[in-house]
């Protein structure tokens, strides 16, 4: 809720237009964001050699082995309630929810009547960046075939069956917060919201027992990424 409040107070902050930032007009971008994304995604192994990357990748990439190796299955494990568990997989997909729902009304508030251009080139901006996430992490899910945390005695082995890692709600939300982030960094509220409702989200699928605690990680670091990239470029 004060995600949704605190962008419907931007959007209604910003001025008017009437030049530019129709709806078409917004979504015509699609074409240029298609290829601008592919040309960071050519570029990816180039920059992930780089030591300003480095210094970030090789922490993340510790602490996903780690996980894996001595954490993942523990915590699944200690999750027993399966009220709890069901609850969390609710919460999660209601804040997955939100968060569509709030790129869905910055993009048509803004650009309906030309109202704020700003805005929905943000709104739109975070579905683009929310569906480029979601098709990494289905690449990755399909290339290492992880067993999900629910499944009958699974380990959360690899290549088991499944589709697990990484997470694809924790990859879309957090795409959405670093675009919201970025396009509002004056507005305290609006990153606070964007990221704590990201947060929320990806824990409740550990509690709602939908994926580990790696899968979690990865896909979310994913999704800064493609979130950062779209909107500063």
């Amino acid at each position: 809720m004060l995600l949704l409040v605190s962008c419907t107070i931007s959007l209604a902050q910003q001025p008017s237009s009437t030049n530019d930032g129709g709806c078409w007009q917004v979504a015509g971008q699609l074409p240029h964001a298609v290829s601008t994304y592919g040309h960071g995604l050519l570029a990816a192994p180039r920059n992930a050699i780089r030591p300003a990357n480095l210094a970030w990748e090789l922490p993340i990439a510790a602490t996903t082995g780690i996980l894996i190796a001595t954490s993942d299955d523990h915590i699944n494990r200690h999750i027993q309630s399966l009220t709890f568990a069901r609850d969390a997989s609710r919460g999660s997909n209601i804040g997955l929810g939100i968060e569509l729902g709030t790129a869905g009304l910055l993009y048509l508030g803004g650009c309906i009547h030309h109202r704020s251009p700003y805005a929905a080139n943000t709104g739109f901006i975070a579905l683009e960046a929310m569906g480029a996430a979601n098709l990494v992490t289905l690449g990755i899910k399909a290339a290492t075939n992880r067993q999900y945390a629910y499944s009958r005695n699974s380990a959360g082995e690899f290549w088991e069956g499944g589709h697990s890692f990484p997470s694809g709600h924790a990859a879309t939300s957090f795409a959405f917060a670093s675009v919201v982030a970025h396009r509002y960094p004056h507005n305290v509220w609006v990153k606070v919201g964007a990221y704590g409702l990201a947060a929320g989200v990806s824990f409740a699928r550990i509690g709602g027992k939908k994926h580990f605690a790696s899968d979690i990680l990865v896909g979310g670091t994913i999704g800064y990424l493609t979130g950062t990239y779209l909107a500063e470029h």
